[in-house]
């Protein structure tokens, strides 16, 4: 039996399953239009907030893999929709990220203030990107030592790339943290909200199987889902949580998370299981 004949829908991380710095891996545009063939559906579900959900369906799109922007779920996202769950529309806040990401975050209907409004910030928006400087750092800490919301959209500390491992938005935070003297939450993995943002994408999430203790009782009709991804805290440890099972693509382990399946990359989702 393949081990994708165990699950009834799979949620997927991006960076170091599917792709490396946007180029596919080989065997990626294969196994997921295999899964698609077996009615296997599927979310894509990533901590990097620098594309919005239809960017990054795009370079899906371009590496073979016709998927809707609904069926990709982002820390970015999940940040962004916090943020309106605490202050609603016309939140007014500092952040860190993207042109695409803050663009985003306007067109949900948050007020991205200039660094010199600090003071004015209700919330601080830390989503990682390669333009984070000083100034950002600044009045980001600023706000949130004044008591602003701190959230972010992860802790990886790095994020791979063809050339080795780039730092992630963890480290971003962790100095906007030491500046500040704030704790922020983080909205994307491995929090539970991402995960059942993805369910909901799929359309399984009234019907998943949960495993983890203390879940309600089980649907009749219940699906199995497992999320596959490269970080054994991230992805497995945060799927676990979730009641999902995890799959860990590489080597990459935690202390204290011991995955459901280990494959070498997605491709093993397809081979025979012993």
């Amino acid at each position: 039996m393949r081990l994708a004949e165990l699950y009834d829908g799979f949620l997927v991380d991006l960076d170091g399953v599917v792709w490396l710095g946007h180029e596919m891996l080989p065997g990626a545009a294969e196994t997921l239009n295999g899964l698609e063939a077996a009615g296997k559906p599927v979310a894509f579900v990533t901590n990097s907030p620098r594309l919005s959900p239809s960017e990054q369906a795009a370079i899906l799109a371009k590496g073979g893999v016709e998927v809707s922007e609904r069926w990709v779920v982002t820390a970015g996202s999940t940040l962004i929709a916090t943020a309106i769950e605490h202050f609603g529309q016309g939140a007014r806040g500092i952040a860190t990220g993207t042109d695409s990401f803050r663009r985003q975050a306007e067109e949900a209907g948050i007020e991205l203030l200039p660094h010199s409004e600090w003071r004015a910030a209700e919330a601080v928006l830390v989503s990682g990107h390669s333009g984070f400087d000083y100034d950002e750092l600044k009045a980001a800490s600023m706000a949130a030592r004044a008591g602003a919301m701190l959230a972010a959209t992860g802790r990886d500390p790095t994020m791979p790339m063809p050339d080795g491992y780039w730092p992630g938005t963890g480290s971003i935070l962790a100095a906007i943290e030491t500046a500040s003297g704030r704790s922020g939450i983080v909205t994307g993995k491995p929090e539970r909200p991402i995960f059942e943002a993805g369910l909901e994408a799929i359309g399984l999430a009234d019907r998943v199987v949960r495993s983890g203790a203390g879940e309600a009782a089980q649907p009749v009709d219940g699906a199995r889902v497992a999320m596959v991804g490269d970080r054994a805290d991230t992805d497995v440890g945060g799927a676990q949580a979730a009641g999902l099972d995890g799959i860990l693509v590489g080597g990459h382990e935690a202390e204290g998370v011991t995955p459901d399946h280990r494959i070498d990359d997605i491709a093993g989702l397809m081979l025979e299981t012993g």
